[in-house]
């Protein structure tokens, strides 16, 4: 799984190149077969050579990224420069901005670079067959230990849907809520999972996968389930959720 992980790291920007190789440099090659390691040290090869030959060039994704966080640095500026803020203020907005300082610098890599290594890594023998063993369960950990990435594994609505029952058989809302969040705009049915919140009574929960899936929400079929329940507290919770995100089936 740590190669699956490295990959995984790269391909979602979360580490650059060279932290790349040194992660797969590091990898415990005990825990794998003689053929197994012929491909990671292959994979290896290919890196260090993508490394030194293919250039780095900025694509918009970096622009974005550079773009978002100097509107996020503007906007702090400002409150570090309005001295009517108290000291507990000022030192707070000061560590964000040092902190975006730095994230701002770190060499991410993009264009050429980035697109020749995904590739080689994503069609590495050894990193597909550990794909291909995880079961729903374990992709569903694997996928919801973020949050959310650009660029989740490709699945079909039935393995979804299987990775779904398997949170369900485990209660595990939080896992549920993060695995629709990686998916949302990408054409899956969160159906099983709204319905699932509503049958536990979980207004947070719930109105929280509101707040993510709103554009691809059937929200007046939605509000009709919640009134369905009967259950006045649950109902009222709802509500005053959904006012607050400014999200109804009125608008």
């Amino acid at each position: 799984m740590d190669l699956v992980n490295i990959v995984y790291r790269y391909v979602n920007r979360f580490i650059n190149s060279e932290e790349l190789l040194a992660l797969l440099k590091a990898i415990d090659e005990s825990s794998f077969s003689a053929e197994e390691i012929v491909e990671i040290d292959k994979l290896l090869d290919e890196v260090e050579n993508i490394i030194r030959t293919v250039p780095i060039e900025i694509d918009n994704e970096e622009r974005n990224r550079i773009a978002s966080i100097n509107r996020i640095l503007s906007t702090l500026e400002k409150v570090k420069n309005n001295k009517e803020n108290n000291q507990e203020v000022l030192d707070t907005v000061k560590r964000q901005y040092d902190n975006l300082i730095r994230e701002k610098k770190k060499v991410r890599d993009s264009g050429p670079r980035y697109i020749e290594l995904s590739k080689s890594l994503t069609t590495n023998k050894t990193y597909i067959s550990y794909c291909q063993k995880m079961n729903p369960k374990e992709l569903l950990e694997f996928i919801t230990q973020y949050i959310s990435v650009p660029m989740p594994p490709r699945i079909d609505q039935d393995l979804f849907d299987e990775m779904v029952e398997a949170g369900i058989k485990e209660d595990k809302r939080e896992a549920l809520w993060r695995l629709v969040f990686n998916y949302v705009g990408r054409n899956k049915d969160f159906t099983r999972v709204e319905d699932y919140f509503i049958e536990k009574r979980d207004s947070y929960y719930l109105t929280e996968l509101i707040s993510i899936e709103d554009k691809d929400l059937n929200m007046e079929k939605l509000e009709k389930k919640i009134k369905n329940t009967n259950d006045e507290k649950f109902i009222n919770d709802c509500f005053e959720r959904i006012e607050k995100l400014g999200i109804s089936s009125d608008k």
